[in-house]
């Protein structure tokens, strides 16, 4: 007798979930990923990236800057960087993620529906919410459980694990400005696990170098791999990019790869899980043959969410503040993520603390006692703000380069509304810093900050391959037992971060897909 084999491409948060799922269902696992193994919750690593500030993975990271290549845009508003927003080694980019773990909001699956933009998902947030509960659970969030009335806040089913802990002082100036505006705000939901309780990881010490977790508070798929690589079911292939699925009609029979040695080498399976990320999983598709007449919506509809920063120095600090709080990010407003502003697109924003430059420090010509008094005290106000795209079949990856590659192409530009909603946005988040001190004329204010972290579309939910690319059991459209689990997925992703949203769903996929999964080999194969 066979054992249902599942190949997996991939190894970040979709592809462990997933494949821990698999491994107790009894099935064999082999999962195949790109990049190498990077050292997590390393003491001497993480020391060498406080001191120097570069991260242990960063040879992993992409290099790449912008990568669009449609001709008659403006730069300034239309690039699409890919530099630093993804990582391709073993715990894929949720190794540097930043673990804010935010909920869509209801009419967010709803977005044709309400406003005749996009797709809408299959099923509803009411559908969804049990494996929300179940994300946040895995993830270690710690949020509020008591939320501000009039925030709006996507109901729960269950409470957090942990309780958000108080505002720290530094937040005080933006608080005071929100309440003044009648701006409503609330605690960050936030991968970051509390003392005691179950969890993999351990407490959070409130170090403030989440992109780096020492003890891994902040949860990453590394974090579950070890029990896993102890199973007897399960084989992970690092530096082992998967060149194409290999297609026979409508079946899935493997995939070919490069070994890290160099050589091409073929893996016989019984369904293949495609998890490598909303950029990487449609150039798959592509090179394994699902060109624009067998999907023709395959990496179109790309979109991912415009960053604003402003940074300003505030004319009085806080009571009692002497600027030696861990930078960690506290509070955020999701006072524009509602139904009123979902046809012109959402706002969230949030007081981003400064993190300390030891290197601009030691740049310095001489430390001088009152260069270090001033940089301990001096009281600084900084805002992210990030504002929802629409999906437009012609933002789409350009399939160019070999199989294997991690160069992107993409063809983007903006709607005709976006000018007006960026310059609403900067208004808004404008009046707050000033309300909170800031002098209008002293506030940095960035461009758009367009990167590819938050990627979806490019592989969506849709109802034929005209609309979308996989179904609603993220089944590849016109085939039996080749399916796509990825941010991809997603028809929009309003405005807030993607990874949660992306961990309900392979839980949702490890319930209701996985089950039903059989052996298609007639014989056992290596």
């Amino acid at each position: 007798m066979t054992t249902m084999r599942l190949c997996i491409v991939g190894s970040g948060v979709a592809a462990v979930i997933t494949a821990r799922a698999a491994l107790e269902r009894g099935y064999e696992v082999v999962m195949l990923e790109a990049g190498p193994r990077t050292p997590m919750r390393d003491s001497r690593r993480w020391l060498d990236f406080v001191t120097t500030g570069v991260r242990p993975y960063h040879a992993c990271e992409d290099s790449q800057g912008d990568a669009n290549s449609r001709p008659g845009v403006q730069p300034e508003r239309d690039h699409f960087l890919i530099k630093g927003s993804r990582l391709m080694a073993v715990g894929g980019s949720t190794l540097h993620w930043s673990g804010w773990t935010p909920r869509l909001q209801p009419e967010d699956l709803e977005l044709r529906k309400r406003t005749g933009k996009g797709n809408d998902w299959p099923f509803s947030y009411t559908q969804l919410e049990p494996y929300y509960s179940q994300a946040e659970s895995l993830l270690n969030v710690t949020g509020p459980n008591a939320p501000v009335d009039g925030h709006p806040t996507p109901w729960r089913s269950q409470p957090y694990k942990w309780n958000s802990p108080p505002y720290p002082i530094e937040s005080e100036p933006v608080r005071h400005a929100l309440k003044a505006l009648g701006i409503t705000y609330d605690h960050i939901p936030m991968s970051r696990r509390g003392p005691g309780g179950e969890g993999v990881g351990g407490p959070c010490m409130t170090f403030g170098t989440c992109r780096y977790c020492p003890m891994g508070a902040r949860f990453d798929p590394t974090l579950l791999l070890a029990d896993m690589e102890s199973h007897p079911g399960f084989r992970l292939l690092a530096s082992s990019p998967v060149l194409a699925v290999r297609m026979a009609g409508a079946v899935a029979q493997g995939v070919t790869y490069r070994t890290p040695e160099g050589e091409t080498a073929t893996l016989d399976a019984d369904a293949v899980l495609v998890a490598a990320g909303a950029l990487e999983t449609p150039k798959l598709l592509w090179h394994s043959g699902f060109d624009e007449q067998r999907l023709p919506a395959l990496g179109r509809y790309l979109v991912t969410h415009p960053m604003l920063k402003l940074e300003g120095k505030l004319a009085k600090p806080p009571r009692e503040f002497n600027g030696r709080e861990v930078p960690m990010p506290a509070l955020f407003s999701r006072h524009f993520d509602t139904p009123e502003q979902q046809a012109a697109g959402k706002m969230i924003f949030s007081e981003y603390p400064e993190e300390p430059d030891l290197q601009s420090w030691v740049r310095q010509e001489q430390l001088a006692p009152e260069y270090i008094a001033s940089f301990a005290r001096e009281s600084r106000l900084n805002l992210h703000g990030f504002i929802e795209e629409f999906p437009q079949a012609e933002n789409r990856l350009r399939f160019t380069g070999k199989p294997g590659e991690r160069q992107v192409e993409i063809h983007y530009a903006v709607d005709a509304g976006f000018a007006a909603r960026w310059q609403w946005m900067t208004d808004t988040l404008m009046q707050v810093m000033k309300t909170a001190g800031c002098r209008e004329s002293e506030v940095w204010v960035s461009g758009v900050i367009r990167r590819a972290d938050h990627s979806v579309g490019t592989a969506r939910f849709g109802q034929g391959p005209d609309s979308g690319v996989v179904d609603g059991r993220h089944l590849v459209f016109g085939t039996k037992n080749l399916f796509a689990l990825t941010n991809g997925n997603f028809p929009n992703n309003g405005a807030i971060n993607p990874t949660l949203t992306l961990t309900a769903l392979s839980l949702r996929f490890a319930d209701q897909v996985l089950p039903d999964l059989a052996p298609t080999r007639t014989t056992a194969r290596p």
